[in-house]
């Protein structure tokens, strides 16, 4: 739970309060069974200030980017033994180090938002029903649970126990994106989990270094097995070089285990994420947005408190919309990501990631809300929801922090595409197609063009996509003019376009896309005084056609995608004129 320490209810944390007893929708952190205060490890206690012994900072330091780099190489490592874009190119993944106690210790640089808040929460749970002492050398675990684990099916997690000096230490997980779980080809139409495809429960991919039935299920169930199948076998691989650099680090050191330093490491983080927050006034703002979900009747409203006291800080959704019978649903989970994804990015940007950072941080979502639902609601396109949060949570903050906002994006949700049929050959393909617009402006510069926020995926070239499928991107550029005027300009959307082959080139039969995104309704909108951009459109051979369902495709067909720029920041009179003649001399901006 943000803000304290596992444990039972009732008891206290660090700074002798009391912790609260678990409510309904409040962020409580799963209590593992097992669990030991911290100490601080002998070896960083070198020196003494006024009769008492405090850590190295240097060799604090040093363990800190060490572990770090581990989680980094593994998640180099995933990358290149991958086999779909999806992880290769897409780059939908994250690479973490926990200590004994279930304490999120490190987390890969490289990562998507969407695992911040998931995977600290994910070794708890999963230490609840396999208590380390039961597991032994070998020994993998699977879920993709979107309650357990990040939000959606087709996030598959991988976890392992660190053994050292022959007995569990800590865990490693990685948790990544796949191209598909069976279910439904993607689209946000599914009325409940059991059409989106196979939920695996918590359990045994590898039983003492053997595999299990699981990958027969796996395998018997999804679309482009080879791809899942390698990309999870991957995923294993990773797991397993960051559970043996782990061990050689902990040998190196004389580290008997990884809670005192995981202490020492977390309570630093914490400790800065708490002085960023009282570097803020006390008090209260809100915010809502009303989001226009294909297929509902009425809009699905999202509404937002945002409460600073001290050295805490809450946001409670209470009052959003009940969950709804499409597959836009957000778990707890995924709410908590993209909730404290943009905290982060706003007070504490440079101290890495850890399970310290999130504890002065309160969420609370109602059960049985959007943002919290009960199973089995839909979970699929959970992101064109989950990416406005951000958006919601910076209007709040407009008025407390305006210099350290940026304006809403047109990147705001993800725009994606599934395109999946048979080749020629009758090989089968499964391909996704991402495009950006552009980010909103800041206080100090314009907004970026064509990129990932708040995903911060990557964009997958467009020669992997066209040796992928049978498939021509006619066209992709950007969109003169997109981004909202202000004192700082947002960056540019793009337009992309993508054609069926035909002839031999072609597919066998149909395409069938299965598209997600778009603005929903709100429209991007300038901050302080900028102005926004248009919604994004999309078009079947010309005709404008909604996002959130499924589209038949043949040869010959045109998809095509025009995504809207950010929005301005600040009054456009106030724009530099040499801004402005730089805009016209590189034609980001029409002359008029």
């Amino acid at each position: 739970m943000p803000g304290v320490r596992p444990g039972a209810a009732g008891a206290r944390d660090d700074r002798g309060r009391a912790r609260p007893r678990p409510g309904a929708g409040d962020d409580h952190r799963p209590r593992p069974g097992r669990h030991r205060r911290h100490r601080r490890p002998r070896h960083h206690q070198h020196r003494s200030e006024g009769g008492v012994t405090v850590p190295d900072p240097v060799r604090v330091e040093t363990s800190w980017r060490r572990l770090q780099s581990i989680t980094d190489e593994a998640a180099t490592a995933l990358v290149r033994a991958s086999f779909s874009s999806v992880i290769r190119d897409f780059l939908d993944y994250a690479c973490v180090v926990f200590d004994g106690a279930g304490t999120m210790l490190v987390h890969s640089s490289r990562s998507t938002p969407g695992l911040l808040g998931v995977l600290p929460f994910v070794v708890p749970n999963a230490m609840a029903e396999y208590p380390m002492e039961t597991l032994r050398p070998g020994d993998v675990l699977i879920l993709n649970d979107p309650w357990t684990g990040s939000g959606h099916l087709i996030d598959i997690t991988v976890l392992a126990p660190v053994f050292h000096r022959d007995r569990p230490a800590g865990y490693v997980a990685c948790s990544a994106h796949h191209l598909n779980v069976g279910g439904r080809h993607a689209t946000i139409e599914s009325r409940d989990l059991y059409e989106e495809g196979l939920k695996i429960p918590l359990t045994l991919l590898y039983e003492r270094g053997e595999p299990t039935m699981v990958f027969d299920f796996l395998r018997a169930n999804v679309r482009e097995p080879d791809k899942v199948i390698g990309d999870l076998r991957a995923q294993v691989s990773a797991n397993a070089l960051m559970a043996e650099r782990v061990a050689a680090f902990m040998a190196e050191n004389d580290l008997a285990a990884l809670e005192p330093l995981s202490a020492e490491i977390t309570g630093r983080s914490e400790a800065s994420m708490r002085a960023a927050i009282t570097a803020l006034p006390d008090g209260a703002a809100s915010s809502e947005i009303s989001l226009d979900i294909p297929g509902l009747a009425d809009p699905v409203r999202v509404v937002l408190r945002l409460t600073i006291a001290g050295d805490e800080l809450t946001l409670d959704y209470s009052g959003t919309t009940a969950q709804v019978p499409r597959a836009v649903n957000v778990t707890l989970n995924m709410t908590r990501s993209y909730s404290f994804y943009i905290l982060k990015c706003l007070l504490d940007p440079l101290v890495p990631n850890n399970g310290g950072s999130l504890r002065p941080v309160r969420i609370v979502a109602p059960e049985g809300s959007v943002l919290n639902p009960y199973r089995p609601a839909a979970t699929w396109g959970r992101t064109m929801i989950a990416h406005m949060l951000p958006e919601l949570i910076m209007e709040a903050l407009s008025g407390i922090v305006p210099d350290r906002i940026l304006a809403p994006s047109g990147a705001t949700p993800l725009a994606y595409c599934n395109l999946v049929g048979e080749r020629a050959d009758g090989g089968t393909f499964f391909t996704i197609v991402t495009m950006h617009g552009g980010m909103g402006a800041l206080a100090t510069q314009d907004g970026l063009s064509c990129i990932s926020f708040p995903a911060n995926c990557a964009n997958i070239p467009v020669e992997i996509i066209e040796s992928d499928a049978p498939l021509l991107i006619r066209r992709k550029s950007l969109l003169p003019g997109s981004g909202g005027r202000g004192r700082y300009r947002g960056g540019l959307g793009q337009r992309v376009e993508i054609e069926v082959l035909g002839g031999d080139l072609g597919p066998r039969g149909t395409v069938l896309a299965g598209l997600r995104g778009g603005r929903l309704g709100v429209p991007v909108r300038g901050a302080l005084g900028g102005e926004g951009s248009f919604a994004a459109r999309v078009e079947l051979n010309g005709t404008q056609i909604g996002i959130g369902s499924q589209v038949t495709l043949g040869p010959g067909d045109v998809l095509a995608f025009e995504l809207p720029g950010g929005g301005g920041y600040g009054d456009p009179e106030e724009r530099d004129p040499r801004l402005i003649a730089a805009d016209l001399a590189d034609g980001l901006v029409p002359a008029e």
